[in-house]
């Protein structure tokens, strides 16, 4: 068997290589970047959370917006998640776990950076209010 390529197919560069996860954007989320400078991503299709040293590329040339990954992995953890790919308890304990138990210089919080969703504000909003 020979090994050709044809006209609409390209060889791949060492920078392609190094793409870990190419997700399109229902299957993939950005949990925020840890003191020690790793960042966390979702991959909801193989229910997992990856863990690399940057964030996420994101393209916008298609219909749908897709998610480039680069490596190398540092870690992964297998997660249960609800059955329409929603973030379950098994991210909401990753997320506590890396906020209090992972530091990197001391500090109270892993977390360097996360991103804020609306249902995050609505949910501290209601922890006021109540």
């Amino acid at each position: 068997m020979t090994n050709q390529l044809t006209h609409h197919e390209k060889r791949s560069t060492s920078s392609d290589r190094n793409i870990i996860l190419e997700p399109r954007s229902w299957n993939y989320a950005y949990l925020g970047e840890d003191q020690d400078g790793r960042h966390h991503h979702v991959d909801r299709k193989r229910e997992r959370i990856i863990v690399t040293r940057t964030r996420a590329d994101r393209d916008d040339t298609g219909a749908v917006p897709r998610f480039r990954l680069r490596g190398p992995v540092l870690h992964t953890e297998d997660i249960a998640l609800a059955s329409n790919g929603a973030g379950g308890a098994d991210v909401r304990r990753w997320i506590e776990f890396i906020g209090s138990e992972v530091c990197g210089d001391g500090d109270e919080s892993g977390w360097k950076s996360r991103p804020v969703s609306v249902a995050d504000q609505l949910q501290d909003v209601l922890k006021d209010e109540l």
